[in-house]
């Protein structure tokens, strides 16, 4: 068989298997039918694996004598959603489905891990295959299960599909790929009450209503206009009488930027507008500011852009778009080694992520697949 029927035998392999995967979403840390489906294809060539984090995998693949190691992560995990595609992979399980491409991530790498079979390197390649991207902090539980102490991991790298670029281009971004995400909690407390008498009570909504318009212009007013901020006030929760004023009142939100300084300036500034509004109105504020995902800064781009161009040929890369304002787990991976996450074209007219009615575009896998060998070849 020539190495191009070799290719299209197995995308057509594993575009099943990706379908048969979004058949079956499984929800953050619980991807055990998943993670039983993945252990099984690895088996069929023979490939060295374990366990590590919660529901995550790690597959091994020695060649040669080369001590460098290089390492790909996708994630596995699908989203609680109904899905309303009607075609005949749609998700069977209610209330959940694959909005994210993260079945496609996972298979893609699979395939690579087949491909790997016959691919002459000098070295060490690692696939790991991870649970609880969407929010569950899957990647904080490989890292704590020794990731980096079990393995010399040299270099990282992963991907993810981006709805609204072709199919064909590979979007690299040189430095900061994907936003920092702080989760803002805020407990006002005042003194309740009948609401006819506010004078003899402490109205807490007075002082929420100030501290949101207090946060709404952070971006406007503190943050340099060539910087990328974002403070989002996404919950508001108190009171269950009309007739009544509440003793507290709790807002949540959430903030994004891509540069560490600005997630500074922006953390203090919350602190400063919540400490100043709830003295002036003479209520209690509790303040809780997480940062839940630092910045995914990309510390290797020249060379994902030198395997990129050697995969879809220098017109089909794309060096100049902005960086994104979600979060990826993957950034912590990055706190403790080199490498580069990278989107690939899902297509232009691709449904948006975390939408119900988008899906992986199969046509992509042999991208992902050139994309990874050329990365390969450049480090090992």
């Amino acid at each position: 068989m020539t190495a191009d029927k070799e290719l299209s035998a197995l995308v057509a392999e594993y575009s099943a298997l990706r379908r048969k995967l979004h058949q079956h979403p499984e929800i953050g840390l619980e991807t055990i039918e998943t993670v039983s489906l993945v252990k099984s294809k690895l088996g069929e060539y023979g490939i060295q694996h374990e366990d590590i984090g919660v529901n995550s995998l790690v597959a091994k693949i020695n060649k040669g004598t080369g001590d460098a190691t290089v390492a790909f992560r996708v994630d596995m995990d699908g989203l609680e959603m109904s899905e309303v595609n009607d075609f005949a992979h749609k998700s069977r399980v209610e209330g959940r489905m694959h909005a994210c491409g993260h079945d496609g991530h996972c298979t893609s790498l699979l395939a690579f891990a087949a491909l790997l079979q016959n691919m002459e390197f000098n070295g060490t390649v690692l696939l790991l295959f991870q649970s609880g991207e969407e929010g569950y902090e899957g990647a904080l539980r490989v890292i704590e299960d020794a990731f980096f102490t079990k393995y010399k991991v040299d270099h990282i790298f992963g991907y993810h599909t981006i709805p609204g670029v072709e199919t064909g281009k590979i979007v690299v971004h040189k430095g900061a790929c994907m936003s920092s995400e702080d989760r803002i909690d805020i407990q006002i407390t005042g003194k309740s009450g009948h609401a006819s008498m506010p004078h003899v009570c402490n109205e807490p909504f007075a002082a929420v209503a100030d501290i949101i318009k207090g946060l709404q212009s952070i971006v406007v007013r503190k943050i340099p206009s060539h910087e990328r901020g974002v403070v989002s006030i996404t919950q508001v929760h108190g009171g269950t009488l009309r007739n009544g004023i509440p003793d507290s009142v709790m807002i949540q939100g959430n903030v994004r930027t891509n540069n560490v300084a600005v997630q500074d300036l922006i953390e203090d500034n919350v602190r400063n507008i919540v400490s100043g509004v709830s003295t002036m109105y003479g209520v209690e504020a509790e303040l809780e500011y997480d940062r839940k995902h630092p910045v995914l800064v990309n510390s290797e781009p020249d060379l994902a852009i030198n395997a990129a161009r050697r995969a879809v040929g220098d017109a089909n890369v794309i060096t100049d778009m902005e960086s994104s304002m979600a979060a990826e787990d993957f950034a912590f991976f990055m706190e403790h080694t080199k490498g580069c996450y990278v989107w690939i074209g899902n297509g232009k007219d691709s449904a948006p992520l975390h939408n119900s009615r988008f899906d992986y575009n199969d046509d992509i896998l042999p991208v992902v697949l050139g994309f990874f060998s050329e990365v390969v070849r450049e480090i090992l």
